[in-house]
């Protein structure tokens, strides 16, 4: 209430802080009554189908939303190559729903469009537009999945149904608003080419950076099963509010970093330090939250679950954790325009990551798999700080010699020039 009440004085950090509150609870009743209700393989197929819903919205963020983010333009146009990025991705997981006989996959295929555009448009209108509305939206969609949570725990509602009552209204919600700000909710691309070259290149980027992390599950649950993806959903549940809060933290990353982009390259390296120290000491207190609840809290809220789950918490929170660092660091590769590099660390650590998660679950099941992902986490964290920070020696070193940054000048954010070229 305090932030709601203060957040129009505070400018948009509140809202951005408001708005992932809201969507952390939202998916946290969805995660928890169906982690509570479902069998351990149920639960597997619910942790697939929301972990690729999550892939396809880090691709579409990837690919259309961090653009108009980063350039602060574009937003008009872009919910038409939203809904085009949401029916490629529905294709693939409707298949794999009617293979399988997955109803939480066939459920999320149908509502996928409509999700990212809900998404897409809160991210925006936090980032640059009013950010009162995506928080109102937000909060009505998380109303709606309460009443369905509250449905299912009295035995009113079965899971799936549950699952369907969230992806309905969230989907709702995203085309409702996309033709209320007077865009269209047909698939089409309209950009132009270097525009789409980059978008690409972000694209493929975020797949084999952090998409990787949600494809290795999908191999998971092909190689060994579904029983290990369901016990890694039981743990990620009570890591979902500090998950959410890193994703959700784009929205202020991107603009602030790209605000910074024609300072000197140490305003850069503390702009960018002082937004992961932020985030980190908001995902922290979440994470150990998760690791210190008694036992019998755990089985309250997971049911018989929680034994599957109680042994992986830590290894999961040092990775959720540490994609937060992370992610400060692969933006402000983004935005200084280090493309290639980008995908070639990308590259790099998802060739790693898929084997070595899915050979870990072979190993030793859920726990094997965890450890793989934990440390899967730090080396990351590692590699894109590093990187970073050589990238900002390299520029600084160039803008001495220059004497371009000593006039105040520079390029751009996001400048053609840069768009999909290195450092």
């Amino acid at each position: 209430m305090r932030i709601a009440v203060r957040a129009p004085s505070l400018g948009r950090a509140p809202w951005a802080v408001l708005a992932a509150a809201l969507s952390s609870v939202g998916n946290l009743l969805l995660s928890l009554t169906i982690a509570r209700l479902a069998p351990i393989d149920d639960l597997g197929r619910f942790a697939l189908a929301f972990s690729l819903y999550v892939l396809a919205t880090g691709l579409c963020r990837a690919m259309v939303t961090d653009a108009v983010l980063a350039a602060s333009v574009g937003a008009a146009d872009a919910s038409s190559r939203v809904v085009l990025v949401g029916v490629g991705c529905a294709v693939p997981v409707l298949i794999g729903g009617l293979l399988d006989g997955s109803g939480y996959l066939v459920l999320t295929a149908v509502a996928l469009p409509g999700l990212l555009l809900h998404e897409h448009c809160r991210v925006v209108g936090v980032g640059l537009d009013h950010p009162r509305p995506p928080c109102q939206r937000e909060a009505a969609w998380t109303g709606v999945t309460a009443l369905a949570a509250v449905l299912g725990l009295v035995g009113v509602l079965d899971p799936v149904t549950v699952y369907a009552v969230w992806a309905g209204a969230g989907a709702l919600s995203g085309y409702a608003t996309a033709l209320l700000v007077g865009d269209t909710v047909r698939p089409a691309w309209r950009l132009d080419r270097p525009g789409t070259r980059a978008s690409v290149s972000y694209g493929l980027q975020f797949l084999v950076t952090a998409g990787s992390a949600q494809l290795a599950l999908t191999a998971v649950a092909v190689v060994v099963g579904v029983a290990v993806v369901g016990a890694l959903g039981a743990g990620r549940t009570l890591l979902g509010p500090a998950a959410l809060l890193v994703g959700s933290a784009t929205a202020l990353v991107l603009p602030r970093l790209a605000a910074a982009r024609a300072t000197s390259a140490s305003i850069r390296r503390r702009s960018a330090v002082w937004a992961a120290v932020a985030l980190l000491a908001v995902t922290a207190p979440a994470g150990l939250v998760a690791l210190l609840l008694p036992d019998d809290v755990g089985r309250t809220v997971l049911g018989d679950n929680w034994r599957h789950a109680e042994e992986l918490l830590a290894l999961l929170a040092v990775e959720v954790i540490a994609a937060g660092a992370a992610m400060v660091a692969f933006a402000g590769h983004r935005v200084e325009g280090a493309a290639r590099r980008t995908l070639l660390i990308g590259a790099a650590l998802g060739a790693v990551r898929i084997p070595a998660v899915t050979v870990g679950a072979m190993l030793r099941g859920a726990t094997g798999a965890a450890v793989a992902l934990a440390l899967m986490g730090l080396l990351s964290m590692v590699t894109w700080w590093v990187s970073y920070l050589d990238l900002l020696r390299v520029d600084g070193r160039q803008a001495d010699r220059s004497g371009i940054r000593a006039g105040g000048g520079g390029a751009p954010a996001m400048s053609a020039a840069r768009v999909t070229g290195d450092s």
